[in-house]
């Protein structure tokens, strides 16, 4: 497997391990029902694109990353809850523009058909969140922020 592709789809694996980190956070303290599921079913397709990945590479002959990203730390540094969904957003957008940067310069037609598959996927979910963010009925502009405990 070529290095550049191999880091490629590592970089994108790692980033969707930390997206789905997130996601878990966020789908665990967030009010609404529909929220808590539009973002556990975003969390199940990034473990999803993580895995298969993974998988290409290793298929391939390359050793895939377990790593997860650093958008976690980024995220968990935000704190508004709309801001941290902002940021998600930002991160899917992150990873839809890799993609198409990359797509180009794909000649594998089964991984090329894959990372169309993705990009799309990720528009979808970016278009989740940002109806969830923008029908806030709290404030306007999305979820409102979870309950503070205690």
């Amino acid at each position: 497997m070529d290095a550049d592709l191999e880091s490629f789809c590592n970089m994108l694996a790692e980033a969707e391990r930390a997206g789905g980190k997130v996601l878990h956070e966020l789908s665990g303290v967030a009010r609404s029902y529909d929220l808590k599921e539009t973002l556990r079913k975003i969390e199940h397709d990034e473990g999803y694109w993580a895995g298969e990945l993974a998988a290409y590479v290793r298929r391939s002959g390359g050793t895939p990353s377990a790593a997860t990203g650093d958008f976690v730390e980024k995220v968990r540094s935000v704190a508004d809850f709309n801001g941290k969904l902002d940021l998600l957003n930002k991160g899917q957008r992150w990873v839809v523009r890799k993609i198409e940067e990359r797509l180009p310069r794909t000649t594998d037609e089964r991984l090329r058909g894959f990372l169309i598959a993705m990009a799309r996927s990720h528009r979808y979910n970016i278009a989740l969140v940002d109806d969830a963010l923008r029908l806030d009925p709290a404030n306007g502009r999305g979820p409102a922020e979870p309950e503070a405990a205690g």
